[in-house]
């Protein structure tokens, strides 16, 4: 990951998904998933959990930019 797509995940990827609403069932698996990861299981998970964000991220920029055009 480039430090630019490094800087956006952490200042505007990041922060939307987080300040997303979870009802109490997604909570529940998110809050089971982090307690049964050790320390360092946990920060790979964020590294892989990182990554395709970005690459989601970057996939709806692509996709909005061929489809520009047809949109307008």
């Amino acid at each position: 990951m480039t430090d630019l797509m490094r800087w956006i995940y952490d200042h505007y990827i990041k922060p939307q998904i987080e300040s997303q609403p979870k009802n109490f069932g997604e909570a529940a698996l998110f809050d089971l998933l982090s307690n049964e990861l050790d320390p360092d299981m946990r920060q790979h998970l964020q590294k892989a959990l990182s990554y395709y964000a970005v690459q989601g991220f970057r996939l709806g920029v692509r996709t909005g930019a061929a489809l520009n055009a047809d949109l307008r």
